[in-house]
């Protein structure tokens, strides 16, 4: 995870957040297209790939089973932003790293609920949100568990369901743009369904 957190700046995040929309729309288009079939069991089986790299860069030891402690963090930015000093407070340059960590954390669920969004045909945000906050919550208590020098931090939970919202979101909003028909083919649309003389139907924008 480190070794990823180290390239993350301005550059990367924004080519990452192209990257994202652009798959998004690409999936919707070929989700659309395909009625689900082939592009349901890609979404599955990527999804099953993706939740592995997941549970990997999340749960694999950096030290022996138990030779950690338990410790855990319940507040919400503590000490990420605090200066340092006598109060035990991060340096500048520890928080530049703790921020990147986290957008990391973000970054990291995003492709998740995307690939969640269309292997269970829910585009309810808050549905794949919900079950992408139960995924983390679970991560952190296998670490507590395992006590193996990683913090079970709040923070992990907030930036994992922050990352998740925004996957579920593009693809709702993709799905969206998809369905909607072009001015073309609305207009054809209008044409074949009205009579010669009637007047034409207006193109619906329900979703």
């Amino acid at each position: 995870m480190w070794q990823v957190v180290l390239y993350i700046s301005p550059v990367t995040v924004t080519l990452f957040i192209a990257a994202m929309a652009g798959l998004s729309g690409a999936g919707a288009w070929w989700y659309q297209r395909e009625n689900g079939g082939r592009a349901l069991r890609a979404a599955r089986v990527l999804l099953v790939a993706w939740t592995t790299l997941v549970l990997l860069a999340t749960l694999v030891p950096t030290q022996p089973l138990g030779s950690g402690g338990h410790d855990i963090s319940w507040i919400p930015g503590e000490g990420m932003w605090e200066a340092s000093g006598s109060n035990g407070g991060l340096f500048p340059e520890e928080q530049d790293m703790v921020l990147r960590l986290q957008i990391a954390n973000a970054a990291m669920f995003v492709p998740l609920a995307s690939l969640l969004s269309f292997a269970i045909r829910c585009r309810s945000v808050l549905v794949v949100t919900g079950v992408c906050l139960l995924i983390s919550v679970l991560i952190e208590m296998v670490q507590f568990i395992m006590a193996t020098g990683r913090t079970v931090d709040v923070d992990d939970v907030l930036f994992n369901s922050l990352g998740a919202a925004l996957g579920a979101l593009s693809v709702t909003l993709s799905l969206r743009l998809a369905k909607r028909p072009g001015p073309a083919a609305a207009r054809h649309a209008a044409r074949n369904l009205t009579g010669p003389g009637s007047p034409a139907a207006p193109a619906s924008d329900e979703y």
